[in-house]
């Protein structure tokens, strides 16, 4: 007696960790996105300083915000072939300092020769960075201070360091971002390879021709049933097969029968031989009765077929929405 066979599109068996996933990615990048509305603009100044003579900007006012920090850039410019040493602090109407940062900064050059040629390198690090948060309105003075100023060769230097300081409120560090971004990005590809190889694999046969068939226990209302048939063929094949599944019950009567066309994937060698030719048709279904169930495959045309693998999972899930089979309900 033929069986009910229903088709419907479904997402019911999506894996929803994968989206979850992409999810969190967005709002890292939205949030990256985002930060950029909250800086504001407080300083810019080029200022000199040296050592026993620190630089200062004029007071300026804080404003307390919910999101983000007072951010203070500093960066010397210097000559090449040497070292500074400076100290980047924050000061309250008193004079207290509130924060500080210290700076190993340097500029160097140089020539390099390796087997008869010879070229140049410029390296160097000469920025600072401060970020602190306030709770409360106050005024603060950023300062700039020039501690050890010396060549490479160890000899002190005389002579003023001039700096460029900016001062932005509501500066989100998006240093921290970036492994939620990455870590997001990894979850996505690992849930969508587990969502590929999901399922319990309770066929995996081959044969050398163009059918082939097995029985097995599966089954089940909430239970998707991912049938996928791998076929190699030769260099006569056309570019499509089509390839039959057939299902049947305990008593070998069918309950499912339906073809897919299998599209045919060519490899050729560097003189553009033939080499191998390969193709899949993968089938959802689900069994509404646990039970004993025949899966019979057939390719056509079978002449320039080789081999045939049925491969049949239990549990399988999906990475949207697919159609679904739904066999044996009432």
């Amino acid at each position: 007696m033929p069986s009910q066979v229903e088709y419907k599109q479904t997402r019911r068996f999506m894996n929803i960790w994968v989206y979850m996933a992409l999810g969190s990615v967005g709002i890292v990048i939205l949030a990256g996105i985002a930060s950029i509305f909250f800086v504001k603009p407080l300083a810019s100044k080029t200022l000199q300083a040296r050592d026993g003579e620190p630089a200062r900007l004029p007071p300026i006012t804080l404003k307390p915000q919910a999101i983000g920090a007072l951010r203070v850039d500093a960066a010397a410019r210097i000559p090449s072939n040497r070292w500074l040493t400076y100290e980047v602090q924050i000061r309250d109407q008193q004079d207290k300092v509130l924060a500080a940062g210290l700076k190993q900064a340097w500029h160097e050059t140089g020539v390099w020769r390796e087997e008869g040629q010879t070229g140049t390198w410029k390296e160097d690090d000469l920025d600072a960075g401060l970020d602190v948060s306030t709770k409360k309105a106050e005024k603060v003075t950023v300062m700039v201070e020039v501690l050890d100023y010396v060549t490479t060769s160890q000899q002190d230097i005389d002579e003023p360091v001039t700096f460029t300081i900016k001062v932005n409120q509501g500066i989100i560090d998006t240093r921290y971002l970036w492994p939620g971004f990455w870590g997001g990005l990894l979850m996505a590809g690992l849930t969508c390879l587990f969502s590929k190889s999901a399922g319990a694999t309770v066929i995996d046969k081959s044969i050398g021709d163009s059918d082939l068939g097995e029985r097995v226990t599966v089954g089940g209302e909430n239970t998707l049933i991912k049938v996928i048939v791998k076929s190699v063929s030769d260099e006569t094949s056309p570019s499509t097969l089509k390839c039959q599944l057939m299902i049947r019950d305990g008593n070998g009567d069918q309950l499912f029968n339906a073809s897919e066309v299998m599209p045919l994937k060519f490899s050729r060698d560097e003189d553009g031989d033939i080499t191998t030719v390969r193709g899949q048709a993968t089938f959802y279904l689900v069994l509404a009765k646990p039970s004993s169930y025949g899966f019979y495959v057939e390719i056509t045309p079978d002449a320039p077929v080789d081999s045939t693998r049925l491969i049949v999972k239990q549990g399988a899930v999906t990475l949207g929405s697919v159609k679904v089979a739904q066999i044996g309900f009432t």
